[in-house]
């Protein structure tokens, strides 16, 4: 928060942490290493999402083949806790005290599933016919009790996360469903569905795998990936609205 570190998740099961200077100069200063993943085929974890508490002390780190969220000092980078999420958790976003996090895989399968492979020896629900992931989900964790408070069901391939100003609002994109959920964080209910293809109709995806606020609120900026463009999207909560998509590379 007081911008004078960045914090990077590394592939190769570590968190980087760089110094920045008064003048803006970056430099390496260490490497903290992750909780193994504990799965068949690798033994290193995979950093995805990163958020800083407001105070700068706690780091939140979702590892994305373990299914869980670290908890890291920043103070020394030691892991304080941990949660267990869905499958392949990949952004997280901070809400007072709870955590949100979005799950590529939706929840994590029970012995009457339908599964596949998720990667690295870790599994999946699927759908009977196509075999592929059958769900997204977000967790919600209590910070404050140190417990899982919940699961919020998405569309398929839960990945980026934006909170609106205010934070009243946290907004999901669902790549492989071409649609954004919109969460309420008081009630932790998808109060509308958005999509971010001109039509919901159209053969060829959207793919929208990152999502921005303006300043206000009132207008979303999404990355749709198949499309090569950004969606513009009027955000009203129940009349949110496509207003149409401006070509980028």
């Amino acid at each position: 928060p007081d911008g004078t570190r960045i914090y990077l998740s590394n592939v190769n099961g570590s968190i980087k942490v760089f110094a920045v200077a008064a003048d803006g100069q970056v430099t390496p200063r260490r490497s903290w290493p992750l909780p193994a993943a504990g799965v068949p085929r690798r033994g290193e974890a995979i950093p995805a999402g990163l958020a800083v508490s407001d105070d700068g002390g706690r780091l939140y780190v979702a590892l994305n083949l373990s299914n869980r969220l670290a908890e890291l000092d920043t103070a020394n980078g030691k892991v304080l806790r941990t949660w267990e999420v869905g499958v392949a958790p990949y952004a997280v976003v901070l809400v007072g005290s709870k955590a949100y996090v979005s799950n590529w895989g939706g929840r994590r399968p029970d012995k009457a599933s339908l599964t596949g492979p998720a990667g690295r020896g870790t599994r999946v629900r699927v759908d009977p016919v196509r075999h592929i992931a059958s769900e997204g989900s977000v967790s919600v964790l209590d910070l404050a009790a140190g417990s899982v408070a919940g699961q919020v069901m998405v569309g398929l391939h839960a990945s980026a996360l934006a909170l609106a100003p205010g934070g009243r609002y946290l907004v999901v994109a669902n790549g492989a469903s071409d649609t954004l959920s919109v969460i309420d964080t008081r009630t932790d209910q998808v109060v509308e569905t958005i999509w971010v293809k001109p039509n919901p109709g159209d053969l060829f995806g959207a793919s929208p795998n990152a999502v921005a606020f303006d300043a206000e609120g009132a207008t979303l900026f999404v990355a749709n990936g198949t499309q090569n463009a950004v969606a513009v999207v009027h955000f009203e909560p129940g009349e949110s609205k496509l207003l149409g998509l401006i070509p980028v590379g």
